[in-house]
């Protein structure tokens, strides 16, 4: 660990004692927070001829390159801010927030640029020219979408333009909807559907027994600790018209309205964590928990006379609402032993003990066992161990998926 500013490099290794490394499906960019302790003498202020703290003598003031390496977690991010929390007469405790550089660039630029195409080629322009970013195009982040748009950036933020794209992508083998997030690997553009088909990377187990000796490394993927923060909340669901929507359209060339009633068990979702999804609905003839109304796009960004409609909202704008919140239906918290190879959108699956007086046969839940997508993720690290901590989300109940029917 290094601290540099204007040229000058400084050693933070032997003075840190936490470290916590952050990625996220819901951040463009990764973060991470660093104390460390400084007793002082640590830096020669050649001005004064006197020797102080490195937050006062560098001094440590925003923007400083702080570059890290712990085994295989290795890069470079900025200080975004610091606080002197605890200062004595013989030492100094200094919290660090990080950011990756371009989160550091992304609110210093406004984008009022014309786009026209497919939306990852424009996700992928937008990175190239905001951030001097080179994007290997046989890349496996970068999701290809089914539909074009034209649009113009209205002084949006790089990210927040990419972010907004996400809800009106449409993936070409599955439901509307990605995620642009930032890993240690990059950028990433994946669309939910394609991310849920992953294979597991781990398979970790909740259980009070432990079940590794000196010969073995098994409870490197025991589950330390787990909690359910949230387990399918129907009446919420419903209010957000995942399962039935009412959407209504106008198109201003015509002055017509069209209407369309969306109910989950007519769109069948193509893939899902774990088995079919478990609603059912109220049979009525006029069954809907929302109304949505908007208004077509028709040849406002045409340079001539055009009639169609630039990214019909027709067929993504109520999948997409049903996607995101069905991801969501199950959210729960676990932390692990250090696992350097997990990344935020990996998949894991996990089995948990079941409560049984006859494990042999069935030791785990079949209902609560099964496939997860990593939401949130932080790699702990201090003087005296090291964790990761993960947030995991689900569409679905049960350890077995549903069969791939796209």
């Amino acid at each position: 660990l290094t601290i540099t500013k204007d040229g000058k490099e400084v050693n933070l290794a032997g003075k840190t004692v936490e470290f916590n490394y952050f990625e996220s499906l819901l951040s463009p960019n990764v973060t991470a927070t660093l104390s460390f302790v400084d007793s002082g003498f640590s830096l020669t202020d050649e001005k004064r001829n006197a020797e102080g703290s490195i937050y006062n003598t560098l001094p440590i003031t925003g923007g400083e390159e702080i570059k890290y390496k712990i085994r295989e977690l290795e890069g470079t991010l900025l200080n975004n801010s610091a606080i002197n929390s605890n200062q004595e007469s013989q030492r100094e405790s200094v919290m660090m927030s990080l950011i990756s550089k371009e989160g550091f660039e992304n609110y210093n630029i406004a984008n009022s640029k014309k786009y026209n195409g497919n939306i990852t080629d424009n996700v992928k322009k937008i990175l190239q020219q905001s951030f001097n970013t080179t994007i290997d195009e046989t890349s496996s982040n970068f999701d290809k979408t089914a539909n074009s748009y034209s649009f113009i950036g209205a002084n949006d933020t790089p990210f927040d333009l990419i972010i907004e794209l996400g809800s009106k992508s449409t993936f070409p083998r599955g439901n509307p909807g990605f995620f642009f997030y930032q890993t240690r690997e990059g950028f990433k553009y994946k669309a939910i559907d394609n991310l849920i088909k992953q294979e597991p990377k781990e398979t970790y187990r909740y259980s009070g027994a432990l079940k590794a000796g000196t010969e073995n490394d098994n409870n490197n993927f025991k589950i330390a600790s787990f909690s359910v923060r949230k387990n399918q909340n129907i009446v919420n669901a419903m209010k957000s018209g995942v399962y039935e929507s009412r959407n209504i359209f106008f198109n201003p060339r015509t002055a017509e309205f069209s209407e369309i009633i969306f109910r989950i068990e007519n769109e069948e979702l193509q893939t899902s964590l774990g088995g079919d999804i478990d609603y059912k609905p109220v049979k009525s003839n006029n069954s809907f928990s929302k109304t949505n109304q908007f208004i077509l796009d028709v040849g406002l960004l045409s340079p001539g006379i055009d009639t169609s409609v630039n990214n019909d909202p027709r067929e993504y704008i109520a999948k997409a609402a049903m996607r995101y919140n069905l991801l969501m239906s199950q959210i729960i918290d676990i932390t692990v032993p250090c696992n350097l190879n997990l990344l935020a959108g990996d998949i894991i699956r996990c089995e948990f003990e079941k409560l049984t007086d006859k494990k042999e046969a069935n030791p785990f839940d079949i209902n609560q066992s099964g496939n997860y997508l990593i939401l949130d993720l932080c790699h702990h690290f201090d003087s005296k161990r090291s964790f990761t901590s993960l947030t995991l989300v689900r569409d679905s109940f049960g350890a077995y998926t549903q069969k791939n029917k796209g």
